[in-house]
């Protein structure tokens, strides 16, 4: 068997046994049929509302209405095949999975068809309404138990209750009492709740999961996993430098921490531990470097679409604000890779075993006209999201469809997959937003956002790192087991506008909580991304989590960082200070270097615990920000100095203890003496 790395992704991110247990798969033609037209039209749907295909037809239609028969494709699709339990049958569609799906129809259907009549009396609850969105919301709740799990249909239900108990509550917690079908009818039907996310989900979430999805199967994650390899496969430690890259390139398409190390971490994690990476290290690595894909522009996953809707700001503000804080949370993990590698020895790949040269050169190429035009849309010509998004997709599906021979030759039998793959991924972003939808509605119209406001305030009282620590740590708890959408939804609600209040810039507090949200993926003890890796790396989800945390440490750091020394976040204002921007960065990044190397404990050779201590010392000196305090200079000066001559001290050592080696104790002794 040869050594050369495969990595043919020729089915979807899930493997088959998930697919067998998460989705039915129906034997009978007419099921299967029902279930992929349902799968199909989801994405279709969506194709051509952003396209505005309807309009071009001549058809006036409300936002709302094609909101409504989303959200109606969506519920019917989940009860048609998701199984409502692991023990229930996955080739037939139960009595009360018809009646529910069809109730989903029914609820969804309603806003379709009677949206402008809705629009009229908006604030006029009647019993029709009141009892279909009741109906809409209890259809979530199920939809959330089925696909996501007790924990976050826990959360969504304690705020439900929160609803109605908010009058008889004790102290900072008593809110506004609202009537049964007030409620019902602003969760539903109000833009400020499920509409507002229904809204992300129809139209941006949709159009990059799709962008994602012809990349994964047009073989577009195969090209940039190549490039990976073959850029670092060669040097020390050289797979697990290609899977950081590869991982980072393909996460950030997903947006998906453990679609991500599924994807990637098939190929990634058994050749790291072929290369002397131990099973929790390449299980780990997989881990940070997927979920980090999140935190690189331009696509960032859905929630930094959140972000620029809640601020009212162009993505493109987001996006290049997030691209420091980015590269420096990839550096570190970078660095600490490369400092296991040399402490352990690691080799690079044979040249044997690396992508073909000749072959990377054919197709690398290819990917390009799907990432330059999603930039140039977006950035340039200043499209929506949704829209250059869709057109991005278009030229990646023409560009990588029909210019590989291999591909082209089951180029729709491959749209097809892309179609289905996204209507299926669709069913749980879009009940994940519907449910963090819920929570914002709560959260708005029982006042529990301003009184959690005057809490936080109260902690601030403490000073702003404290209410920044306890801002983390409620991010981290609400995010585990919950997908990093969902908990930066809820806990941007409750907690950015404190810290914006305080001072903190608006796009640093957004992006604070978005950090803590996803750092929680691989955070035990619910670490979902080290579950996903375990299996493949065959070694226990919670060591491979608390080695995760090691590596992502600097994860943890970054948004106190980019909070108390805004200049990390670029502004395309025209008020950025290069000079503090250049010091800042110039500052973290050796900072990141000195801390890598104390957590791996190597720098030129292995240090000892004291060296350790020092390098974290001056560390922290360095991460202090220039700006934040007239003599934080000095700090980051003496830091400096105290980590050069240590590192100056430690390579001369190990030059010494080199020659020692070469030339044999007795020789080296001699001339050291001057014999």
């Amino acid at each position: 068997m040869s050594d050369k790395v495969e990595n043919k992704t020729d089915i979807p991110p899930e493997n088959v046994e998930v697919e067998k247990k998460r989705y039915r798969l129906f034997e009978t033609p007419v099921l299967r049929i029902i279930q992929t037209a349902t799968l199909i039209l989801i994405p279709l749907s969506g194709i051509m509302y952003v396209l505005n295909i309807h309009q071009r037809l001549g058809f006036t239609l409300f936002s709302e209405q094609y909101f409504g028969l989303f959200f109606a494709l969506i519920l019917f699709g989940v009860f048609l095949t998701i199984p409502a339990s692991k023990k229930a049958a996955t080739h037939i569609v139960p009595w009360y999975d018809w009646i529910l799906a069809l109730a989903g129809l029914t609820a969804g259907g309603y806003v379709f068809i009677y949206y402008p009549d809705i629009m009229l009396m908006i604030g006029q609850v009647t019993t029709e309404r009141f009892l279909i969105s009741m109906l809409a919301v209890l259809l979530v709740l199920e939809a959330i138990r089925r696909m996501l799990g007790l924990v976050l249909l826990g959360i969504v239900v304690t705020f439900i209750s929160y609803g109605f108990l908010a009058p008889f509550m004790p102290g900072v917690l008593r809110g506004s009492g609202t009537a049964p079908d007030q409620l019902f009818n602003y969760l539903y039907l109000d833009p400020s709740a499920m509409m507002s996310m229904l809204n992300l989900a129809a139209t941006i979430g949709l159009v990059f999961i799709l962008f994602g999805q012809i990349l994964i199967f047009m073989r577009g994650g195969d090209i940039l996993n190549d490039i990976a390899l073959f850029a670092f496969g060669r040097y020390r430690g050289g797979p697990a430098k290609g899977s950081v890259l590869g991982s980072t390139f393909i996460g950030s398409v997903t947006g998906n921490p453990v679609s991500n190390v599924l994807l990637t971490g098939n190929v990634t994690i058994p050749l790291m531990k072929r290369n002397g990476f131990s099973s929790n290290q390449a299980g780990a690595i997989e881990s940070v470097a997927s979920t980090g894909g999140q935190l690189i522009p331009p696509v960032m996953g859905i929630a930094a679409f959140i972000i620029a809707e809640t601020l009212g700001v162009p993505y493109m503000e987001v996006a290049i604000a997030a691209i420091i804080p980015a590269l420096l949370y990839y550096m570190c993990l970078f660095m600490q890779v490369d400092f296991i590698a040399a402490r352990q020895g690691a080799h690079g790949l044979k040249p044997h075993m690396l992508p073909p040269f000749k072959g990377i050169m054919k197709v690398s190429w290819l990917v390009l006209p799907a990432f330059g035009s999603l930039i140039y849309f977006l950035f340039i010509v200043g499209y929506t999201p949704s829209l250059s998004g869709m057109y991005a997709s278009v030229i990646a599906l023409l560009t990588l469809g029909l210019l590989q021979k291999h591909v082209r030759r089951k180029f729709f039998t491959r749209v097809y997959e892309i179609l289905t793959g996204t209507g299926k991924l669709m069913l749980e972003i879009t009940v994940v937003l519907a449910a963090a939808g819920i929570v914002m509605g709560v959260t708005g119209i029982t006042g529990l956002g301003f009184n959690i406001g005057m809490v936080l305030q109260g902690v601030a009282d403490y000073g702003l790192l404290t209410l920044l620590i306890i801002s983390a740590l409620v991010c981290i708890v609400l995010g585990m087991g919950m997908p990093s959408v969902a908990a930066y939804a809820v806990v941007a609600v409750l907690v950015a506008p404190t810290l914006i209040e305080l001072g903190v810039t608006p796009i640093a507090a957004h992006l604070f909580v978005f950090y803590f949200a996803i750092v929680s993926n691989f955070t035990p003890p619910i670490a979902v991304a080290c579950f996903a890796a375990a299996p493949i790396a065959k070694a226990s989800p919670h060591k491979i989590g608390f080695k995760a945390m090691q590596l992502g440490l600097v994860a943890y750091i970054v948004p106190f960082l980019f909070v108390y020394a805004p200049e990390l976040l670029i502004s395309v204002d025209g008020t950025q200070n290069w000079g503090a921007t250049g010091l800042s960065l110039a500052t973290a990044v050796f900072a990141c270097y000195l801390l890598a190397a104390a957590i791996e404990k190597y720098l030129f050779h292995h240090l000892t615990t004291t060296k350790r201590m020092v390098l974290i010392l001056c560390a922290a000196g360095l991460f202090f920000p220039v700006t934040m305090w007239e003599f934080s200079w000095i700090v980051n000066l003496t830091a400096a100095i105290g980590a050069i001559i240590l590192m100056v001290a430690e390579w001369k050592s190990n030059n010494w203890k080199k020659k020692e080696r070469e030339e044999g104790p007795t020789t080296f002794e001699t001339q050291r003496q001057g014999g």
